[in-house]
């Protein structure tokens, strides 16, 4: 009898299953979706969703529409498209970059936050410029959009061009009274390049933009080291050539290790941060002796990248932001100074001391001399 039971109960599921069966012909996955303000600010959504038809010639299709939020532009999108229209497998939120400089812009995206349909695990990226023009974007060499798109973010974050951001990580960072979020910048001029990161301050609005080297330097500094640190700095000491670059060398990075040390005095906080690293020389535009002069070229080479750090947090205290998780240590390690800042954690490490120091390790060389 007991085992008639589960018998008739593992049937019943089954046919609760398919009933509730939906052919893929009949969805429209909005695997992208964008967001952007046109000039007189109204809002513009925009979705890319994968064509299943054999008689259709087309790979996606796209739709645009203006409306007052993303669940009714859904509610436009299904008056022409002929499936119905789901966000749960959406890959990539692309957001105009018009849209993240204005304030609760991520109340947007609520639908995401509040249906169980949806993917929290979508990636945010903003755009410069409009993100329908990048949803529009239909490359012969390339493989279909979302997925370029998803291996594009995904290669830029392993060489540490950009970062990785999805959803949650973006709401998570969002109510952290201690750091400031970072995502993805992209662009369209002709081809899509990912260009850097975008930073946004303690409201989540959009505040500055940062290049590859930049990147780089933000992950170091967020302990944030794994994958490929590449860089090319000039010799300060070496003539710069007339047509090529007579004073470039290039390295990379490798057992990157950072310790940051958090301290109050003078009623106000200080940072002391110290990397440490192994490089490996790539490239050498000049002639030197490396094992004769690794002492002059392994001093060149922290000068160098303790003058880019500051540089670097120069321009982000200036900012008022915190991409970088200070404030998590000033939490951490001197709560009773930080607790009464919290809220205005930007001004206060606007006023902060950060200091970085550099130690490394020439560790190859390379085949030649």
């Amino acid at each position: 009898m007991r085992r008639l039971l589960i018998l008739f109960a593992a049937l019943l599921l089954l046919t609760k299953g398919y009933k509730d069966k939906i052919d893929i012909e009949d969805i429209s996955m909005s695997l992208l979706v964008g967001i952007d303000l046109d000039e007189e600010n109204n809002l513009v959504f925009s979705s890319s969703s994968p064509v299943f038809s054999k008689e259709s010639k087309e790979k996606e299709e796209e739709y645009t529409t203006q409306a007052i939020t993303l669940r009714e532009s859904r509610d436009e999108d299904d008056k022409t498209v002929m499936a119905l229209t789901t966000g749960g497998k959406t890959q990539v939120l692309l957001i105009g970059k018009r849209v993240m400089q204005q304030k609760d812009w991520f109340k947007l995206l609520s639908t995401y936050l509040r249906d169980p349909k949806n993917t929290l695990n979508v990636r945010i990226v903003m755009v410069d410029g409009l993100s329908s023009e990048v949803l529009q974007y239909a490359p012969k060499d390339k493989p279909r959009l979302p997925l370029y798109l998803l291996k594009l973010i995904d290669t830029a974050t392993k060489r540490n061009i950009s970062v990785k951001t999805t959803l949650q990580d973006l709401r998570r960072v969002t109510l952290e009274k201690g750091m400031t979020a970072t995502v993805a910048e992209m662009r369209k001029e002709g081809r899509l390049f990912v260009i850097g990161s975008a930073l946004l301050d303690e409201e989540g609005k959009y505040k500055l933009s940062i290049g590859e080297e930049e990147n780089r330097l933000l992950r170091i500094l967020q302990h944030q080291t794994k994958g490929e640190f590449q860089f090319t700095y000039r010799a300060a000491d070496r003539p710069r050539g007339e047509i090529f670059p007579a004073n470039a060398y290039s390295f990379s990075t490798e057992n990157i290790s950072v310790k940051t040390k958090t301290n109050y005095a003078d009623n106000k906080f200080k940072f002391d941060i110290h990397v440490k690293m192994r490089v490996v020389l790539a490239e050498l535009m000049f002639p030197i002796d490396v094992r004769k002069e690794e002492t002059k070229l392994t001093r060149e080479i922290e000068q160098q990248f303790e003058k880019k750090f500051d540089m670097f947090i120069d321009k982000v205290l200036k900012a008022k932001i915190d991409p970088i998780g200070l404030g998590l240590y000033a939490r951490a390690f001197e709560y009773e100074h930080w607790k009464p800042v919290q809220k205005r954690w930007g001004e206060t490490l606007a006023k902060a001391d950060v200091n970085v120091k550099v130690k490394v390790e020439i560790a190859a060389m390379g085949t030649t001399k």
